[in-house]
C-alpha cells in the first residue's frame, strides 16, 4: 500500500512561487526486479566488509541490494537532483525547486515523500552553528588521565593502538585537519583511507566545521610527548553528515547513507558525536516516545550498522541541565555503545544527557571523560572542551584498540565484555548507565577466566585530596582481603569483600598527606599499590 506524507503538499505547491527549494525522503516501493540470488558480496561490498561478516555469520541481505538506476533516472527527468542514496530504506533525497510536484506523487515506485529541509537564508533561518557554545580552555595538559580513567594505557602497552583497524567518523566537518601538527603521522602513514561530504555532496571536508576534527583528535591525534589519542594506529574515513549551522531532518539520512559506506568499504567502528531531538522544522521534532530503539531513522539506521556487524559508538548528548534532559537519537539504538560523560574525578558530568530509552533500557551504555576532555583545537592547540561528543571518541579508539586484539570476536562479545568490566555494571544508573568501563578487565573477560591469573588492581584517582575508592577485580570466585598501610608499616585498616562479578569498590578514609600501599590478596596472589594522599 502505498503511503505518502500530505504534510509535503504545502512546500511543494510554494514552488510554483519561484521562492522556495526543498530537501526530500523520497521512498520506493520496491528494489524493481532485483532479488538476493542476483548478486554474490563481491558486487556489493569490499573484500574488507565480506570478510568481517563473515567471520561474524552475517549474509548478504535484501537491504544490501541497490536501487534500480531506472528510479534514479525517472526523478532526474522530472527535475529531482538526487543528493544521497539509501539502499537500507530504499530510498533517496533530493533537492526539488521546480513547479511539477504531481508528477512525483503519481509515480507507482515511490511509496513515501517527506519534507526535511527548506532553504533557511530564504526563510531567515539561522546562520551560527550548533557547536558555538563548546568552548576551549587553555589547559596544555596531556590526554593521560582520560585514557587511565578506562584502564587503556595496559593495552597500548601491549602494542594495541589500532593499527589495521578502520573507523569512521561521522561529523559536522573536520576543519585543518590536514595541516595540524596532531594528525601529521595519519596522512604520512596513509591512515585517513578517505573523506566525503554527505551535506555537499563532494570529497572536500577541511574546510568545513572543527568538531569533527576535535572528535578525530581524542582517538587518532598523537603529538609526541605532549599528547595522544586512544587510537593513534587505526586508520580513519572522515564523513560529514552534518550541517552544523541548521538541524534538519535530511542530516538522519546523511548519517544513514554514511552508514551504508563504511558497512561496504569494510569499517569496523562508527564513531558518531552528533545527536538529534527538535528541528528548525518543528513537525519534524522527537519526542521522547520516539527514543525507543526502533521509531526514528538515524536510530533504525545505528541499529542496522550493528547488524552488519559494526560496532557504533554514539555520545549520549548534552542535555543534562536542559528542560528535555533525555539522550538524543541515535543514543537510543539497541546494541550500540551510546557513552555519557564524567569529569577528570570520576563524577557525573551535571550536562551529560539521561536514560533510559523510552522503552526501559539501559542508556547511556557506557560513560568516559567528557569533562575537561584534553583535544586538540582548529588553532593546532592542545586545550579541553566539554561534552560527551568527546567521551564517545574515547570509547570509540580505545574499543578499536580492544578489538585488535580479539579481533576472532564478534562486535557483540566486545560490547558485552565493555558493559560488564563497567563500574556499574550490577547497578547501572540513569546517567552513566553501566559506568566507566575498564578496558584491562574487559580484556581479561574476552580471554577467558582460565587465563586470568592476578589480581587487577586499580586506584583512582591517585594522587587524592582526602579520600579515594579503590577498584578491585578478579576472575576467581573468592573472597578478596585488603590492607591499607603506611610507610611505617603500620596498618591503617584492613578489611574482606565478597567476590562480585565486576570491580569491586573500597572506601578510602580521609588521611594526611603522603604515600601509602593498598595490599590486596585473593588465594595466593598480592598486588600492591602506591597511593598518594595530598592536601
Amino acid at each position: 500500500m502505498r503511503l505518502l506524507t500530505f504534510l509535503i503538499l504545502f512546500p511543494i505547491l510554494a514552488f510554483s512561487q519561484d521562492s522556495l527549494s526543498v530537501k526530500l525522503w523520497i521512498a520506493f516501493e520496491d528494489k524493481g526486479s532485483h532479488l538476493v540470488s542476483d548478486f554474490s558480496p563481491s558486487d556489493l561490498l569490499s573484500q574488507r566488509a565480506i570478510d568481517r561478516r563473515e567471520k561474524q555469520n552475517i549474509p548478504l541481505h535484501y537491504s544490501d541490494l541497490p536501487i534500480p538506476t531506472s528510479y534514479l533516472l525517472t526523478l532526474q527527468d522530472l527535475g529531482f537532483t538526487i543528493l544521497n542514496k539509501s539502499k537500507w530504506f530504499n530510498g533517496v533525497t533530493a533537492l526539488y525547486s521546480g513547479n511539477n510536484a504531481d508528477a512525483l506523487l503519481a509515480l507507482d515506485f515511490v511509496k513515501q515523500v517527506d519534507t526535511l529541509q527548506i532553504f533557511f537564508d530564504l526563510l531567515g533561518g539561522r546562520q551560527s552553528s550548533k557547536f558555538d557554545d563548546i568552548v576551549f580552555e587553555n589547559d596544555y595538559g596531556d590526554a593521560r588521565n582520560q585514557i587511565e580513567m578506562i584502564e587503556g594505557v595496559s593495552l597500548h602497552e601491549q602494542g594495541y593502538q589500532g593499527q589495521g583497524m578502520h573507523i569512521a567518523v561521522l561529523d559536522a566537518g573536520f576543519r585543518n585537519t590536514d595541516w595540524i601538527d596532531a594528525f601529521e603521522h595519519l596522512f604520512a602513514n596513509n591512515q585517513i583511507l578517505g573523506t566525503w561530504d554527505y551535506v555537499d555532496g563532494e570529497s572536500s571536508v577541511y574546510e568545513d566545521n572543527y568538531h569533527g576534527m576535535s572528535v578525530l583528535s581524542v582517538m587518532g591525534g598523537y603529538i609526541q610527548d605532549e599528547f595522544r589519542g586512544t587510537a593513534p594506529k587505526a586508520s580513519y574515513w572522515l564523513l560529514r553528515t552534518e550541517d552544523a549551522g541548521s538541524e534538519t531532518l535530511i542530516e538522519e539520512y546523511n548519517w544513514a547513507v554514511a552508514a551504508e559506506f563504511a558497512d561496504s568499504v569494510g569499517v569496523d567502528i562508527i564513531n558518531s558525536s552528533l545527536g538529534y531531538t527538535t528541528f528548525d522544522i518543528e513537525s519534524q521534532n522527537h519526542t521522547y516516545a520516539d527514543l525507543d530503539g526502533k521509531t526514528t531513522v538515524i536510530t533504525r539506521a545505528a541499529t542496522m550498522a550493528n547488524r552488519k556487524g559494526m560496532i557504533v559508538c554514539n555520545s549520549a548528548g548534552n542535555s543534562g541541565n536542559n528542560p528535555w534532559y533525555y539522550i538524543g537519537a541515535p543514543a537510543d539504538a539497541d546494541s550500540i555503545l551510546s557513552v555519557g560523560s564524567v569529569y577528570g574525578d570520576r563524577q557525573v558530568s551535571s550536562f551529560s544527557s539521561y536514560g533510559p530509552s523510552s522503552d526501559g533500557r539501559v542508556k547511556p551504555s557506557v560513560s568516559a571523560q567528557g569533562g575537561n576532555t584534553t583535544v586538540i583545537t582548529s588553532s593546532n592547540a592542545i586545550s579541553t572542551s566539554n561534552g560527551t561528543s568527546f567521551s564517545s571518541p574515547i570509547i570509540a579508539g580505545m574499543t578499536a584498540c580492544l578489538w585488535q586484539a580479539h579481533y576472532d570476536k564478534s562486535n557483540m562479545h566486545i560490547i558485552d565484555a565493555l558493559i560488564q568490566s563497567a563500574h556499574l555494571y550490577q547497578n547501572p544508573d540513569e546517567q552513566l548507565g553501566y559506568g566507566i568501563p575498564n578496558y584491562a578487565l574487559a580484556n581479561a573477560l574476552l580471554l577467558g577466566v582460565e587465563d586470568v591469573e592476578e589480581v587487577a588492581l586499580d586506584i583512582y584517582p591517585n594522587p587524592v585530596q582526602s579520600n579515594a575508592v579503590a577498584y578491585l577485580y578478579t576472575a576467581n570466585n573468592t573472597d578478596i582481603s585488603y590492607r591499607l598501610i603506611d610507610m611505617q608499616g603500620r596498618v591503617i585498616m584492613e578489611d574482606n569483600i565478597a567476590w562480585s562479578y565486576t570491580m569491586m569498590p573500597i572506601e578510602i578514609p580521609s588521611l594526611q598527606s603522603g604515600i601509602y600501599l593498598l595490599e590486596a590478596t585473593v588465594g595466593n596472589e598480592v598486588r600492591v599499590e602506591r597511593l598518594n594522599i595530598v592536601d
